[in-house]
């Protein structure tokens, strides 16, 4: 019987597998659908054997839409100013794992099938880590085994799935975002003036990983303001209350200094590979010089480097990537309301309408709770007792009744939920929600209720442990997830209640079908350059 953890590992690696066959066999049986968007160039002097061919049909289905512009940087760099646009760790971390697989099969593979297989293999160990730090983070914030099995298992499925396979950045994102806000609610590692420092870490690598990892600071921000007024100033206050002598009254001071210098190394970390990244892209596209393409990557469609022709080069901050969304997408205010895009506001209508109802209900049911910014009431009583306590009111049936954790988590999916809807291409809201916040499989896993089957209730449970001469004391966590799954699940690696189970309410059903849905449907369409999400 595997644990909770292990069943998460196994059905995020089933997942994944399942991905890689789905697009297989649809990029073979479905003819493409002609597109019309950026396709890399290829090399001519580049060879193609047998195992190349082996390996295109195989993976071929995942270099769709902006898989091609990863492809291109990880085989060729930044060689057009449009390419700006997709920042550059996950295709570095790829380019060097293909260099690895090329080395040992290069007399079989080209390096554009070495790249193939390096997306797929580094796509594949990511999502097993985000799954397991999702795990981690949901027990810490939900404090429910429950809530968070169901969480992760949702998000193996999740509606953007195919994305968090293909050559796209969506899963080294997710690993980086949940890492930073597992980081931030760590009392562990390297702290000083309880903040953990290594928080900026995994920050600053979402932040070159993709745009919108900049939003990621606002948890460091965060954290540190809800350490200073929940800890720092109420000790401040006792030291003063108990105060002798007036004279190391500056001292007492000192703790808020230390906590400032803590969120500022911690923030300037952070921003350092960010910082790298705009010199580079300055550098090689705002400074006079001979770019040295090959001839075939020498096309005078796009702004190549050297040319230093560009507007956002002469900027007061000289930053690409609005201007390039900007200029090349189409990206703006309001700029995708058109009746032409209809289907694809229908497309990302239910993870925008989940989390913008949700959150509201949030912030609806804990009023006094969103005018304290999450802080705990008694934060404010400095020492002083209040005379008649407040007692918050019960709301079993909200998300996240009474619950300050979820604060911070439902400010930042609200956030991002209403910069897509007002600027961003809809359909993305659906990859950039889903990579971006746990809020989504929070959300979905407090409102699915699965039924019970004859393998799932307590006595036969116990009974098995019992027939099969286990003498150890079975966690309890691992229960609760047997209880849940069925011991039949629990022996499976990659059975698990969404797929196994009818549901026994319509609510719990649509959440069902919504995910797999899309988990199929998605690979099928993406993989054969259909519009997705």
């Amino acid at each position: 019987m595997y644990s909770p953890r292990q069943k998460i590992l196994w059905f995020a690696f089933s997942t994944r597998i399942a991905v890689i066959i789905i697009q297989a066999i649809s990029n073979n049986v479905i003819p493409d659908h002609d597109a019309n968007v950026f396709i890399s160039p290829e090399d001519p002097a580049l060879r193609h054997s047998f195992a190349d061919t082996v390996v295109d049909k195989l993976l071929g289905g995942m270099k769709r839409w902006d898989a091609q512009y990863f492809i291109h940087i990880a085989q060729y760099g930044y060689t057009y100013e449009n390419c700006l646009a997709f920042f550059p760790l996950f295709p570095l971390i790829v380019r060097y794992v293909a260099y690895g697989i090329s080395s040992m099969l290069g007399s079989f593979l080209n390096f554009h099938s070495a790249l193939l297989i390096s997306f797929t293999l580094v796509n594949l160990v990511m999502f097993i880590k985000s799954a397991d730090i999702l795990h981690r983070l949901s027990l810490r914030i939900l404090r429910s085994e429950c809530k968070a099995y169901k969480s992760v298992i949702l998000y193996c499925v999740n509606p953007a799935s195919i994305f968090f396979s293909a050559p796209y950045s969506e899963t080294l994102f997710a690993w980086m975002s949940f890492y930073t806000m597992l980081k931030c609610t760590d009392n562990e590692t390297l702290r000083f003036a309880n903040i953990d420092i290594m928080s900026g870490v995994p920050a600053g690598f979402s932040m070159i990983a993709r745009s919108n990892g900049i939003v990621n600071l606002g948890f460091i921000f965060y954290a540190s303001f809800k350490n200073v007024i929940e800890k720092t100033l109420p000790e401040i206050v006792y030291k003063y209350k108990t105060l002798k002598r007036r004279i190391i009254l500056p001292f007492l001071l000192l703790p808020l200094f230390t906590s400032f210098v803590a969120l500022m190394l911690t923030v300037i970390i952070a921003l350092i590979p960010f910082l790298l990244v705009q010199v580079y892209n300055y550098f090689k596209y705002c400074i006079h010089s001979d770019h040295n393409l090959p001839e075939f990557l020498s096309n005078t469609e796009y702004v190549l480097p050297g040319t230093a022709e560009s507007p956002w080069c002469n900027s007061t901050l000289p930053l690409s990537y609005s201007y390039i969304q900007s200029h090349y997408w189409d990206v703006g205010f309001l700029k995708y309301y058109k009746f032409k895009q209809i289907p694809n506001f229908m497309l990302a209508s239910p993870i925008l309408f989940l989390i913008l109802y949700h959150c509201m209900s949030y912030i609806k049911n804990n009023l006094r709770l969103c005018f304290r910014l999450g802080l705990r009431g008694s934060t404010f009583n400095y020492g002083y007792s209040n005379r008649m306590a407040y007692r918050p009111k019960q709301y079993s049936k909200g998300f996240g009744a009474n619950d300050p954790a979820l604060f911070v988590y439902v400010v930042h999916a609200m956030f991002l939920t209403v910069f897509s809807i007002l600027f961003v291409h809809i359909q993305v809201s659906t990859r950039l929600l889903a990579s971006a916040s746990p809020i989504l499989y929070w959300i979905c896993s407090s409102r699915m209720n699965v039924g019970p089957t004859p393998t799932s209730d307590q006595n036969t449970i116990n009974e098995h442990f019992r027939r099969i001469g286990i003498g150890k004391r079975i966690p309890s966590h691992h229960l609760s997830i047997a209880n849940l799954e069925g011991v039949d699940n629990m022996y499976s690696k990659w059975k698990t209640f969404l797929i196994s189970r009818r549901m026994p309410d319509f609510q719990s059903r649509l959440i069902q079908y919504y995910f797999v849905g899309y988990f199929v449907i998605g690979t099928v369409f993406f993989s054969n350059f259909y519009p997705w999400t």
